[in-house]
């Protein structure tokens, strides 16, 4: 089976929670010893030795874009070379994936905490959040806070 996974993530310069999460799953998951393939998607390429790993060396395809990467440049990619499953360790699924997708929710802290967001960025949280959860195949909670 060919893993597709979203690494733009772990690629950030400047790293907090999440990136640090998609960074570490990704190597994790490279090392585990498994007859499965993975592609890791990129919006540049990544610094020499970052995803190294004892197990499986990954196809790494760079799809450069500046803005709007996710939507376009992912789901074109999509269009053209699906993997099996497309894992997005971020929260944000393609608009185009693949049948089986993976996406991880990490905070909803929108809904717990509002007076920490203003009305235009609650809402598009919440339908954000909502289309990803209902468009992925699985959805993995990483926190207390969403389960």
């Amino acid at each position: 089976m060919l893993i597709g996974i979203d690494a733009s993530r772990a690629l950030r310069a400047r790293r907090t929670g999440t990136e640090n999460y998609s960074l570490q799953l990704i190597r994790h998951l490279l090392r585990l010893d498994s007859d499965h393939g993975f592609r890791l998607y990129c919006q540049q390429p990544p610094s020499p030795g970052l995803f190294a790993a004892d197990g499986a060396a990954p196809d790494v395809r760079v799809i450069p874009l500046p803005r709007l990467w996710t939507h376009v440049r992912l789901s074109a990619e999509m269009l053209t070379a699906p993997p099996d499953v497309l894992f997005v360790p971020s929260h944000v699924l393609p608009v185009v994936r693949p049948r089986r997708s993976v996406v991880t929710i990490h905070d909803l802290g929108y809904h717990w905490f509002p007076e920490a967001h203003t009305p235009t960025s609650r809402r598009q949280l919440d339908i954000s959040t909502r289309f990803n959860a209902t468009a992925a195949t699985h959805v993995l909670a990483d926190s207390q806070a969403t389960k």
